[in-house]
C-alpha cells in the first residue's frame, strides 16, 4: 500500500436547491473543484448532492464524484472519487471516500484505494492510501 499526502484547496458552487418537504430535510445539488498539492498534484471536477443543513443538533448527508486529473507519485493520469459522509444530530460524522473500480487512466490505470480528509487544523488535508498494479 502506497500513501500520498498532501492538502487541496476546494470551491463549491450551489447549482440547485430544493426546499424540505414537511418534517424532511432540504436538499442541494453543488459543483465542486478541488487543486490538489503533495503527492498528488492535480485538480478533480465533481457534483455533491446534499441532505440537510450541517449544523448543531442537526443531521445531514452528502454524496459526490470527483473525477481527478494529475500526477500522482509521478504517475500521470486520472480517477473517480465516491465520497459517502453523514453527520448525526448528536455531531458523530463518518465519511467513506473510495477510488471508483477501474476508473484509472493513464499511468494510474487499475489503481485502487481509498481517501482520508483532515480537516481539524484548518485547510483541508488529506491521505490517499494506494495500490497499482505492477508493471513488467
Amino acid at each position: 500500500m502506497h500513501h500520498a499526502t498532501g492538502s487541496f484547496v476546494v470551491t463549491i458552487t450551489p447549482e440547485a436547491q430544493a426546499p424540505a418537504p414537511e418534517g424532511g430535510m432540504p436538499t442541494n445539488r453543488m459543483a465542486i473543484h478541488k487543486i490538489f498539492s503533495g503527492g498528488l498534484v492535480g485538480e478533480a471536477t465533481g457534483t455533491m448532492l446534499a441532505a440537510g443543513t450541517p449544523g448543531p443538533g442537526k443531521a445531514a448527508a452528502y454524496v459526490a464524484l470527483d473525477q481527478v486529473t494529475g500526477t500522482l507519485d509521478g504517475h500521470a493520469g486520472g480517477f473517480v472519487l465516491i465520497h459517502r459522509g453523514t453527520i448525526t444530530r448528536a455531531g458523530v460524522a463518518e465519511l467513506q471516500v473510495t477510488i471508483a473500480p477501474d476508473s484509472g487512466t493513464g499511468a494510474l490505470a487499475g489503481i485502487a484505494g481509498t481517501l482520508a480528509i483532515d480537516q481539524s487544523h484548518g485547510g483541508h488535508r488529506y491521505d490517499l492510501a494506494y495500490t497499482l498494479p505492477a508493471t513488467a
